[in-house]
């Protein structure tokens, strides 16, 4: 299989592995994110297609699953993606050597414009439970760390 398919294949099942997130253990305290460091990685590492493409269809793809208006997760997706790309562009120059603080900014952005305009009225959302977000972005971003101690390698950030 081309290449391409394979990382359709990781976004498929980080939409997946989302869904099921959000649907289980949002219900307890809140759901990592893990999709957008999917996402942040492949475009960093692939191409930027998949922070456009990738962005928008597996967004759309998890607002349909979530029953959210349609359209919100891509939105905040692109947004905070590109935002985070172009903001790291400006200040350090060093794009492939920041995925860490790309994906920690991406999603804190995305998060934040997707409380925004998912709520009704637009930003009555914000509160007390925008905090929420932070366990949300992290525990994606210590498993990063954790995961390569399994197999005796270290994380390069």
């Amino acid at each position: 299989m081309t290449k391409r398919i394979w990382c359709w294949l990781i976004v498929a099942l980080a939409v997946i592995v989302q869904f099921l997130f959000e649907v289980t253990l949002s219900r307890i305290f809140v759901a990592p994110a893990i999709l957008i460091p999917v996402l942040v990685y492949l475009s960093q590492s692939e191409s930027d297609y998949w922070a456009i493409e990738g962005a928008f269809w597996s967004g759309f793809a998890l607002d349909l699953l979530l029953n959210q208006p349609i359209g919100i997760s891509s939105l905040s997706m692109l947004l905070g993606i590109s935002f985070s790309n172009w903001l790291l562009r400006k200040l350090t120059g060093a794009h492939e050597l920041t995925f860490l603080v790309n994906t920690v900014i991406a999603s804190i952005v995305s998060d934040l414009i997707f409380i925004l305009f998912a709520s009704r009225p637009i930003g009555a959302g914000f509160g007390g439970s925008t905090f929420f977000i932070i366990p949300r972005i992290l525990i994606p971003v210590l498993l990063y760390f954790v995961f390569p101690l399994f197999w005796g390698k270290r994380a390069r950030v």
